[in-house]
């Protein structure tokens, strides 16, 4: 059995009325990563405004990680570009130890349709400082993540052309990045990732390979349920999956991941029986745990943890046993 996940008692940790610039029905899908120098937990957090039915960044910081000590007052990413023009969405962040700066990817949403954006900046808590990159992939695109270390010399990225994951290398984050690579992990029908799959939080280093969390989603006619599972990549090969999750490691059961109800930021033809989601998007860890940050409902940010020992060890024993399930 893989060591569970246990949601925070402070569930959830951020609600829409908590973000005092806008009116906002989403404070949801957050980015996240540790501050170099504090050791905070620092989360860029989609807002949707109810005003403009368009959404923003906020950053918020936790000093333990088991509940949001601050919430800024305005927004840290605002819709300023073109290919942002309807909405800035659903960040990640890397810390590039050999390059002393933080990658941040997230979805520039505009009539050109949803790309893979990039800022980079040496300091999450300056957001005058953060130096955008453009869209970096042609087309269609969502979910992408950066490695926080090279492999054999090249920046290693996740990124999510419908609807499966894939792997790509670059020599430098500002060359154009291919619109294809490695195909890792796809939708398996009659499972908890029918539909499609998206990479969630950037990977992080184990002595089993590059562990991440990844959505999975099952089709409309099947609820279009959003649930979480785990993946390990290969160290010095991250293109070969060596373990995928067979069922969820977190599904959407707690009431604050299940909204029956409207809301403004998702089209109901999408979610006909109430909008069930776990969303993963920032994994961090803080003494001796992983705690996963994920959208809750697409209304709400949430975090559930685990002990890293316990969950690397239960992974090992699943691999040793040839258990998980089917990459694609």
């Amino acid at each position: 059995m893989i060591a569970p996940l246990e949601r925070l008692a402070m569930n959830p940790l951020v609600r829409p009325f908590q973000i005092s610039f806008t009116r906002a029905s989403g404070s949801f899908n957050p980015g996240a990563a540790l501050h170099h120098e504090t050791g905070d937990v620092v989360l860029l957090i989609r807002v949707f405004e109810e005003d403009t039915n368009r959404s923003c960044l906020a950053l918020a910081r936790s000093f333990h990680g088991d509940r949001i000590d601050e919430i800024w007052e305005r927004p840290a990413v605002a819709r300023v570009e073109s290919y942002e023009q309807w909405g800035v969405e659903d960040a990640r962040i890397t810390w590039l130890q050999d390059d002393e700066l933080y990658a941040i990817t997230y979805t520039g949403y505009s009539p050109a349709g949803p790309r893979v954006c990039l800022i980079t900046t040496d300091d999450l808590l300056a957001p005058d400082r953060y130096r955008r990159h453009g869209p970096r992939i042609d087309g269609y695109n969502k979910n992408c993540v950066i490695f926080p270390e090279k492999v054999d010399g090249k920046y290693v990225i996740l990124h999510r052309p419908m609807p499966r994951i894939e792997c790509i290398r670059v020599s430098s984050l500002d060359d154009e990045w291919p619109a294809h690579g490695v195909p890792l992990i796809g939708p398996q029908p009659n499972t908890w990732r029918s539909s499609r799959v998206g990479a969630g939080a950037p990977p992080i280093r184990t002595r089993l390979g590059w562990l991440m969390p990844f959505h999975g989603a099952t089709s409309i006619e099947e609820g279009n349920v959003y649930s979480m599972g785990w993946c390990v990549l290969d160290l010095y090969n991250p293109e070969t999956v060596l373990y995928v999750s067979d069922t969820p490691a977190l599904a959407p059961e707690a009431p604050y991941e299940i909204e029956l109800g409207d809301i403004p930021q998702v089209d109901p033809a999408n979610f006909r029986t109430g909008v069930r989601v776990v969303f993963p998007q920032g994994l961090v860890e803080v003494d001796g745990d992983l705690i996963v940050y994920y959208g809750a409902a697409d209304v709400s940010v949430a975090a559930a943890r685990v002990n890293t020992r316990d969950l690397i060890d239960s992974l090992e024993r699943a691999m040793g046993l040839d258990q998980g399930g089917v990459p694609l």
